[in-house]
């Protein structure tokens, strides 16, 4: 798989320049860039996706794509590899009863008509946080304490808003140190499941997740971008299965 690029949405503390970083950013693209199609390649190359056929015999308004869910287990499978844990939950990465001290002295909300101060139970902040935003794709400590999070995106779009929502929710928090999406370039999205998170749709709003940074005390967010090493029409070269759940089934009922 294809490496483009990753941008830093925001950066607290320098982290950018810092070796914990380069480590990570080396870690999960050498990852990103062991994943191949058909198995056994030594590159990451997809069918172009084709019209499906109606039980007519013509083209319809529907598309047979490439999946995701063999893409995201092979990432996995080199990330553990190098010493990453999968599906790591919030509360492994807490240290302390952060978010009152981060975040929740400066909240300051109103009710309306009454336009008095409304403020959220602060104690409960923490289990909030823990048991509602969901585990992490991807974790790892490095040296000096410091902090990782990757979020594989390839669910729906909405999901990928969630991520990086959630990703500044603990950083703001201090519960890790830094936190990476991981995305579809414009081109890759084309062949793949309709309708999943993608770089595409997602850039317009990386300048309020850049004004969520100002809350947070030390921390960095980032995404970055893959695509496929080569698309190809050789009907030799199998589209990667689809999953049974989201995108994948609804797609899979509009065939006929």
């Amino acid at each position: 798989m294809k490496f483009i690029r990753t941008v830093v949405v925001f950066d607290r503390g320098n982290l950018i320049e810092s070796r914990q970083w380069a480590a990570m950013h080396d870690a999960y693209v050498n990852a990103l860039r062991g994943v191949v199609h058909p198995p056994g390649n030594d590159q990451f190359v997809i069918r172009r996706k084709i019209r499906k056929i109606t039980a007519a015999g013509m083209k319809s308004d529907q598309w047979l794509r490439n999946g995701v869910v063999p893409i995201k287990d092979q990432f996995l499978a080199n990330l553990k590899s190098a010493g990453w844990h999968s599906e790591e939950p919030v509360a492994s990465m807490q240290r302390s009863s952060s978010f009152q001290t981060h975040l929740n002295a400066d909240m300051c909300l109103k009710e309306y008509p009454s336009r008095q101060d409304f403020r959220l139970d602060d104690k409960d902040w923490d289990a909030v946080i823990q048991e509602r935003v969901g585990d992490f794709d991807f974790f790892t400590e490095l040296d000096d304490g410091v902090r990782c999070v990757v979020e594989w995106e390839t669910g729906n779009i909405s999901s990928s808003h969630r991520s990086m929502n959630k990703l500044c929710l603990v950083l703001m928090a201090g519960f890790i140190d830094i936190g990476v999406v991981i995305l579809p370039s414009r081109l890759l999205y084309a062949h793949i499941t309709d309708r999943i998170g993608n770089w595409l749709e997602l850039s317009p709003y990386l300048r309020l997740w850049q004004h969520a940074g100002q809350g947070t005390q030390r921390g960095m967010l980032a995404v970055t971008v893959v695509e496929h090493d080569q698309l190809t029409d050789d009907a030799d070269v199998p589209f990667i299965s689809q999953g049974k759940d989201g995108r994948s089934a609804e797609g899979a009922t509009k065939l006929l």
